[in-house]
């Protein structure tokens, strides 16, 4: 049986390695310290479902990043955020993780892909979109605040046995999984709706439901959208219409309603966020074409103000 190994303890890499493992999946889980590793290996995963109660305590092997020696012709999940992709990691990665080896990509916003393809020549790059909702209440306990769907690169150049093996243990998990062979566009879609949610819940301090409940915390949303979608539209997001793009931020709102997001978490934490990789990233889509972001320029200040 091939074994997952899911790298990164934070929110999504508890929850991917905890339903994994409690589906049966030949699953361990690879942290950034030592020290989560010693408290999963000694009580396990614990998995909440959005009210709090406990819906499965899984036992796991753990171990630091800086343990594992080979990959072991694993497939490895990179459940880790665009900040975590140092040096030092990627250095980390071509070390363990062989030629032809896979791994698959978790991170927000743009600009990884090209990063890992520079540092990881002729590794086997699937990316992933996903919409779940998670939250990391301690080292080993985590709440799936929202359920989402997850799409995976239906890749020519991957092995499609590959691609089967990683969309059927997902849905073996609980997960909704598909292969996308459009997922340029789902990336756009997620960067969109992550532009509007993570700053204005991580300014405001609220959680994803909260932001529709007013029509000024309205109003700045669609002021945001507006702005974004302009100069994704010229990036390459084309296949729904406004409406139907304004709908879904509306709707992963009030689906992930529970959810604190990842930007909210990391300030709430003092950790650096990945607003340079999301909002600033869509500014700096913005001056290549030629067009003003200021409201995304305000909330990437706001935030880097914050932290």
């Amino acid at each position: 049986m091939t074994t997952i190994a899911v790298l990164g303890g934070g929110s999504l890499g508890l929850l991917l390695a905890g339903k994994l493992k409690a589906s049966g999946c030949s699953c361990v889980l690879w942290t950034r310290t030592d020290s989560q590793a010693a408290l999963v290996n000694s009580v396990g995963i614990t998995i909440e479902d959005h009210t709090g109660n406990s819906l499965n305590s899984v036992t796991i092997h753990a171990c630091s990043l800086e343990e594992v020696t080979s990959s072991d012709n694993r497939v490895v999940l990179l459940a880790v955020k665009q900040t975590a992709l140092t040096s030092e990691l990627l250095t980390k990665l071509a070390s363990i993780i062989p030629v032809g080896g896979a791994l698959v990509l978790f991170q927000n916003g743009v600009g990884h892909v090209e990063l890992l393809e520079q540092a990881l020549p002729g590794r086997r790059l699937i990316v992933a979109v996903t919409t779940e909702g998670a939250h990391r209440l301690d080292a080993t306990t985590v709440r799936h605040t929202g359920h989402g769907e997850t799409r995976l690169s239906d890749n020519s150049d991957i092995d499609p046995h590959l691609l089967s093996f990683l969309e059927q243990s997902l849905k073996q998990a609980g997960f909704s999984a598909f292969l996308s062979k459009e997922l340029g566009e789902a990336i756009l879609r997620k960067l969109l709706i992550n532009a509007i949610i993570n700053p204005l819940t991580a300014i405001m301090r609220i959680r994803n439901g909260e932001l529709t409940k007013s029509a000024a915390r309205l109003e700045l949303m669609k002021a945001l959208f507006d702005e974004t979608l302009d100069i994704l539209r010229d990036y390459g997001l084309g296949k729904q219409s406004e409406a139907e793009l304004w709908d879904t931020v509306l709707n992963v709102c009030s689906a992930t309603s529970h959810n604190e997001s990842s930007m909210l978490q990391d300030v709430v934490l003092h950790k650096e966020t990945e607003i340079e990789y999301i909002n600033g990233a869509i500014c700096r889509i913005a001056t290549q074409q030629g067009k003003q972001a200021p409201w995304n320029e305000a909330v990437t200040a706001l935030i880097k103000a914050i932290n």
